[in-house]
């Protein structure tokens, strides 16, 4: 890494609040020493923040190297809410944020993760790591063509939309992202963390871009 340290020998924190099960973890020298996970439904914060003050209170005065964050697809608030916490620990920590693709954890090699992204049409990560929304005669074309599915939604709810996965129920964890992160190449961790941290859209936000993000110090 250009900071001159291996996995070994970073300290990174974790939050992954993009669905409904939210969950932050730490990982000092290439080793989780806490989890916390949590439901929030619509209220990410009120869970995130006490989970934030255990979690720097066990690190203490122990460097930050990279805050990881759950990019999703998913909740644009839970993402929003997990980044600006982020910024504001890495302002005082000096360490630095890092979006991360919640889905990239969820997938075998070949395999693309789905879920509903509402009006009529399907969120896929496709095996190469590309996001994009198909109509559902899209979703249906993949599913014929043999390409495996994995998806957040339940077994029911597919079903009644007449479509067959391979896994249902997945989630993505703060660990997830940990390990997603390691298994990366030194080049593509050095990319990431040299991009503005910012949420996976699946479609254009319907809001006027503003001068600052919401989770970025004014």
């Amino acid at each position: 890494m250009d900071n001159g340290k291996t996995d070994a020998s970073m300290n990174l924190l974790a939050i992954e609040c993009s669905q409904s099960q939210a969950s932050l973890c730490l990982s000092q020298h290439g080793v989780i020493t806490s989890e916390t996970s949590w439901y929030a439904e619509r209220n990410h914060d009120a869970h995130l923040f006490p989970a934030l003050e255990k979690a720097l209170a066990e690190l203490g005065s122990t460097p930050l190297d990279y805050i990881l964050v759950g990019a999703g697809p998913g909740s644009y608030g839970g993402v929003r809410v997990a980044l600006a916490a982020a910024v504001g620990i890495a302002t005082v920590r000096n360490a630095r944020v890092v979006a991360v693709d919640s889905w990239a954890q969820l997938a075998t090699p070949g395999a693309a993760v789905i879920s509903d992204a509402r009006r009529g049409g399907w969120t896929m990560r496709r095996p190469d790591g590309t996001i994009e929304v198909l109509t559902p005669a899209e979703l249906a074309a993949e599913a014929e063509a043999g390409t495996p599915l994995y998806t957040i939604e339940s077994k029911e709810s597919m079903l009644r939309a007449g479509i067959q996965a391979e896994k249902y129920n997945l989630t993505p964890t703060a660990v997830g992202l940990v390990y997603t992160w390691q298994e990366l190449s030194e080049e593509r961790r050095n990319e990431l963390a040299n991009r503005p941290a910012e949420p996976i859209y699946v479609r254009p936000p319907h809001i006027t871009e503003a001068k600052h993000k919401p989770w970025e110090i004014q």
